[in-house]
């Protein structure tokens, strides 16, 4: 019997969190990530260019841009959505996408969508797909760019992959809790996977603690003055503080279980 198929997005945030997170042959967390065979990988096209626009080092677009064309990671238009949606909803594709994209939008911020995509509603043409991209992109084009744009993009083909693909959508994101939590409760079957999350899956894949510790140590160094990650307590109750070491000592020792919205449990 064949293993379910995952489909995971992959964000902007985790996309250049994951690969300055790397051992000291540089063999970066994104590149252990990329070769989970249980899954089959996606991002918006947005997040593409949020990757360009901000100069991260190191880097992570040359990584990205080769994994696209060797078909690691496929990448999604707005073209590759309303096309699938298509294939569902007929001539009522672009309809269909609008809803996606205000619910992605109110997720975040009420009120964001009727102030940027509101003129799209009243489209008198809605139906034709190469009119609607091109009022979409112009919208899209009035958005500062400080919004997180393609963290709301990302919402929708999130959505859009759920509606095909129900139950086997995860999404490798931020740490960002409350982005998270929205992520969660966007769709209800959405899985989440945080960069502790990254360390989880592959502690449980077999790989060895010295081995990742190495990553561990790096992306520490990044997160600078932080001395602590958040994690739920045994009663599910409360988020407590514990120290970034504890955190992967306690996670090794089997202390924790990975929460569907990405977050690290004390087991009872």
């Amino acid at each position: 019997m064949g293993v379910d198929k995952k489909y995971a997005l992959l964000d902007t945030d985790f996309l250049y969190k994951s690969h300055l997170a790397r051992n000291t042959k540089n063999h970066t967390l994104t590149d252990l990530v990329i070769e989970f065979s249980d899954y089959e990988f996606f991002c918006h096209q947005m997040i593409q260019k949020e990757l360009t626009r901000h100069e991260i080092t190191p880097d992570p677009n040359p990584w990205l841009e080769n994994k696209i064309q060797i078909g690691k990671v496929k990448i999604y238009s707005d073209y590759d959505i309303v096309t699938e949606l298509g294939k569902l909803y007929g001539a009522s594709a672009t309809s269909m996408y609008l809803t996606l994209l205000q619910t992605s939008c109110d997720t975040f911020h009420a009120g964001f969508f009727e102030k940027y995509y509101g003129t799209m509603s009243n489209m008198d043409d809605l139906e034709d797909i190469e009119t609607f991209l091109e009022e979409l992109k112009k919208c899209d084009d009035n958005v500062p760019s400080q919004n997180g744009l393609g963290e709301k993009k990302t919402y929708v083909l999130i959505q859009m992959m759920e509606i095909m693909h129900s139950n086997q959508v995860y999404i490798f994101c931020s740490d960002d809790f409350r982005a998270r939590q929205s992520i969660v409760s966007l769709t209800a079957p959405i899985h989440c996977i945080s960069i502790l999350g990254v360390f989880y899956t592959l502690m449980k894949k077999g790989h060895e603690k010295s081995e990742m510790q190495e990553y561990y140590n790096r992306l520490n160094v990044f997160l600078k003055s932080q001395t602590s990650y958040r994690v739920w307590s045994e009663s599910g109750h409360q988020r407590i503080r514990v120290p970034i070491q504890q955190v992967f000592d306690e996670l090794y020792d089997g202390r924790f279980q990975l929460l569907r919205n990405g977050d690290l449990q004390y087991i009872k």
